[in-house]
């Protein structure tokens, strides 16, 4: 029922004022034109009455099947059948399911149809002698008639807005992303703008949002397809229009509406001062402001929570790094190890199809592989040559010291830590340590990160060994494919080889 929009009270910018449609059904011509007649000057909240002429229930039946819209039908009972009207009236209500216009009833026979059953059988909006076609008669019956039209699809239209303002406002809550939830912002804003009738013609070209998080801003700005985010210490840190309407909307803590912008503040009770602004091409009507503003509260509820969601995600992160390169810089390695192992695992990780959940859990899980080194005599870890028989033994129990320190967290991405710190030196012929599991019984992100781990420690110089080239890291992987790897991450390894190249070129020692 959207055409329902085009015939609530609007106000249409260099457009001709439509009129409200009248249908007219009798089989008699002299009705028509005395009801043309009476009624041709009749304007109703300044717009005209157009009415449209037939002369039989069948021929009504045509018009009103097609996407004609009438605000009103002044309908004959008595026609080509005695009770041609009333098998129309109740066509029009249960086969076209159309509650909106308005039926008038009009009759030369009363006593054909009494009025009192006809009112309580058929759902129709008022039942006229014909004798009743003076202009003051008809005037009243169209002022009723199109007042309750009116309202009838004021109320429909604003049920639609806020079924569609709950989807979009849904749509939104769900995205995870600062860009993708910015392009949908802006989709989503055009359509919430235009559910006001006096609003049909407005767009919203830029879309920007600023959030003061800790000492830092945030800020998301979207115009056309392209979007850009901000991250600053300092207020100058953002464009200075946009600084003028951040800290007038945090001074005033009040919406800011004028200017060719519409600013929404939110004031949130985590403490953070946030503002979401459109560039508006006409100004918003005041009856849409409280819609609006609803759409624009939820929207700054799930910027800040995307914010948080990123700021903690970002905190992870840096712990992860900062104990994965902990444990490296005992042995007197740096930090990029662990980060390249993380990278490599997530490369490989993508290559094998798995899903995005997975492959960003496992470039941070990776990068605690050897955390039980922590476990380790120094010199152990530093001995520069090669280990043998009890050191060698102390030096395995590192897997072990890591799942004992990474397990039973209820953490994704620690949990997935600890299978990779106990699977990651375990062999796909059964050879490796502690467990001397075979094959698929290893965990996927142990298989992937061995890779990962070997592939990066060859190439690098240690305690014990010069680093080799990466030529002769890669066949060393290669011909470790069915003993030592698995074989098929093996060959996504080769034929990817100069994507992980590539990750140690940009990351070096």
């Amino acid at each position: 029922m959207d055409w329902l929009q085009d015939d609530v009270v609007k106000k249409q910018a260099k457009k001709t004022v439509e009129p409200w449609r009248i249908l007219v059904v009798d089989d008699d011509q002299a009705v028509h034109e005395v009801t043309r007649l009476a009624m041709s000057r009749f304007e109703f909240e300044q717009r005209p009455v157009h009415l449209e002429s037939v002369y039989s229930a069948a021929e009504a039946k045509e018009k009103l099947q097609g996407n004609n819209r009438y605000a009103l039908i002044l309908l004959d009972v008595v026609m080509e059948t005695e009770h041609a009207g009333l098998e129309l009236a109740r066509y029009i209500r249960h086969h076209l399911h159309n509650t909106y216009s308005r039926i008038i009833l009009r009759t030369g026979q009363p006593g054909v149809a009494p009025e009192r059953n006809v009112i309580r059988d058929y759902d129709i909006d008022g039942y006229k002698a014909k004798s009743q076609l003076q202009r003051q008669d008809l005037e009243l019956v169209f002022y009723t008639s199109l007042r309750a039209y009116r309202d009838i699809c004021m109320l429909q239209n604003h049920r639609q807005n806020l079924e569609r303002l709950i989807r979009a406002i849904a749509t939104i809550s769900q995205i995870g992303d600062l860009v993708e939830f910015t392009s949908v912002v802006m989709e989503e804003l055009k359509l919430v703008l235009n559910m006001s009738s006096a609003n049909l013609y407005i767009d919203a070209p830029k879309v920007f949002a600023v959030c003061q998080l800790d000492e830092k801003l945030q800020m998301v700005e979207g115009e056309g397809t392209s979007v850009q985010l901000f991250t600053g210490k300092g207020i100058e840190s953002i464009p200075k229009q946009h600084q003028e309407y951040f800290q007038q909307a945090k001074q005033s803590k009040q919406h800011i509406i004028g200017d060719g912008h519409y600013v929404y503040f939110h004031h949130s009770e985590k403490g953070l001062d946030s503002i979401l602004a459109f560039q508006s091409s006409q100004p918003v009507n005041k009856s849409a402001q409280q819609l609006i503003n609803l759409f624009l509260g939820n929207v700054v509820l799930t910027f800040e929570n995307l914010l948080l969601a990123n700021s903690f995600e970002e905190t992870q992160q840096l712990a992860i790094s900062l104990m994965g390169g902990a444990m490296e810089s005992r042995s007197k390695e740096t930090g990029s190890h662990v980060v390249r192992v993380g990278l490599y695992a997530k490369l490989l990780a993508e290559l094998s199809n798995q899903n995005q959940v997975y492959c960003d859990k496992i470039s941070l899980a990776a990068q605690l592989h050897d955390v039980g080194k922590v476990g380790v005599p120094d010199m152990i870890l530093n001995k520069p040559g090669k280990l043998e028989g009890e050191e060698w033994e102390i030096m395995k129990q590192h897997t072990i010291k890591g799942w004992e320190i990474l397990k039973d967290t209820g953490n994704p991405i620690i949990d997935m830590a600890a299978n990779i710190a106990i699977d990651h030196h375990e062999r796909w012929d059964g050879n490796g340590y502690p467990h001397a599991k075979k094959q698929q019984v290893i965990s996927l992100e142990g298989r992937i990160t061995a890779i990962a781990d070997v592939f990066d420690a060859l190439c690098c110089r240690r305690c014990y060994k010069e680093p080799w080239t990466m030529e002769a890291a890669r066949a060393e992987i290669i011909k470790g494919a069915g003993t030592h790897f698995d074989p098929e991450l093996v060959r996504l390894f080769e034929l990817h080889f100069d994507d992980f190249k590539q990750i140690y070129l940009d990351r070096p020692e």
